[in-house]
């Protein structure tokens, strides 16, 4: 079947249409045509079948595909089913369909490997590396903030002498509230960048079917796939022994990881990271902020900084036992003074003593 006519169905074209977003609009296209130029009949052949003869054609596609990564394959059956559910026509897979593949062949970062591609990184890498593992949003999301915007977060920083900033985003995926938080790590560069930056221009794109649709950040000039240039550049530039291959999406499971290791529990890692959290406890969100706010700065200060230094919670302990040691060899010092200034007014006095009996013998 023509690649072509599939796009031109009126049918498909009204179910395109009421794709939320553009992203998920290039899949749906990408998918559907795939499955009916393998189907290679008219569309309407195949909805002219039942809904078992629907069910035998798409799994039938996911058979003959065994080679093709499980993911792609869900991809053109959740777009097929998509497009029928649109015609109030549904497959029910009847738990055959295949199951979801991990991610296994990225390189997950260590907090070691990014601190090497942070000391590296120019001012510009810099601030998008600590931005992104301060938010520990999706590279879309990430690219979408103004500069306007974050400048606001960093003066406000500076005036009111905040360390953290907090503020609520909505992510365009789930649809969720988050909450954004900039680290003090973030502000620094972030800052820096944005001075350094100010009067630079965004360059001009050429409009092309594979650009024209993506996000450019406004801030760092740069897309998706710029983001993802800058991560693998850093790592072979840091001498990163990968274990597969860089990919900007990991730094979200490395946020994601030093929340659950620093005690956040799932309600919290969700508010943070913008996963739908259910209905039933959304009344749980009216005290999630301030939950996270008293618990994120020691999160930072252990597991989500990537320029390690000492704690200040750690200086502030030691200097406290620092002060109780010497208070404590002061008072040592004192009592042994003591001490000695009796024993010299002893010495003082048995010397006098002695001395007087001396003067009684010489006398006599």
């Amino acid at each position: 079947m023509s690649i072509v006519n599939v796009l031109e169905n009126s049918q498909i074209q009204e179910w395109l249409a009421e794709c939320r977003s553009i992203n998920t609009r290039r899949s749906y296209e990408s998918n559907i045509k795939r499955f009916f130029t393998w189907y290679d009949k008219p569309i309407e052949d195949f909805l002219a079948l039942d809904s078992k003869e629907m069910r035998h054609a798409a799994l039938k596609f996911q058979n003959e595909h065994p080679n093709m990564n499980p993911n792609s394959v869900i991809g053109v059956l959740v777009a097929l089913n998509s497009f029928l559910q649109y015609l109030d026509m549904p497959i029910n897979f009847k738990g055959k369909r295949v199951r979801p593949r991990p991610d296994l062949n990225s390189h997950n970062f260590s907090n070691g490997d990014l601190a090497k591609m942070f000391e590296i990184a120019n001012t510009k890498q810099k601030a998008l590396l600590a931005l992104s593992c301060s938010l520990g949003w999706e590279v879309s999301a990430v690219l979408e903030l103004d500069g306007k915007t974050l400048s606001g977060f960093v003066d406000r920083a500076k005036s009111e002498s905040q360390q953290f900033i907090y503020f609520i985003s909505q992510r365009h995926k789930t649809g969720a509230a988050r909450l954004g938080v900039l680290n003090p790590l973030c502000l620094e560069w972030l800052g820096k960048w944005l001075q350094e930056s100010s009067g630079l221009k965004v360059r001009k794109r050429k409009a092309n079917r594979k650009t024209k649709d993506r996000v450019v950040s406004g801030v760092f000039d740069i897309t998706a796939e710029g983001a993802n240039k800058i991560m693998r550049t850093l790592a072979r530039q840091a001498g990163i022994v990968t274990t597969g291959r860089i990919h900007f999406h990991k730094l979200r499971g490395w946020v994601m990881s030093g929340l659950s290791r620093s005690g956040f529990n799932e309600f919290q890692i969700k508010y943070l990271m913008g996963k739908a959290i259910p209905m039933t406890d959304m009344t749980y969100l009216q005290t999630l902020r301030e939950e996270i706010e008293e618990k994120y700065p020691t999160a930072y200060e252990s597991y989500l900084c990537l320029k390690p230094s000492i704690p200040e919670r750690l200086i502030k302990d030691v200097t406290k036992k620092a002060s109780e040691e010497i208070e404590k060899l002061k008072q040592e010092r004192d009592t042994f003074q003591a001490r000695l200034e009796r024993i010299e007014k002893f010495m003082d006095e048995h010397i006098r003593k002695q001395q007087e009996t001396l003067s009684n013998i010489t006398r006599s």
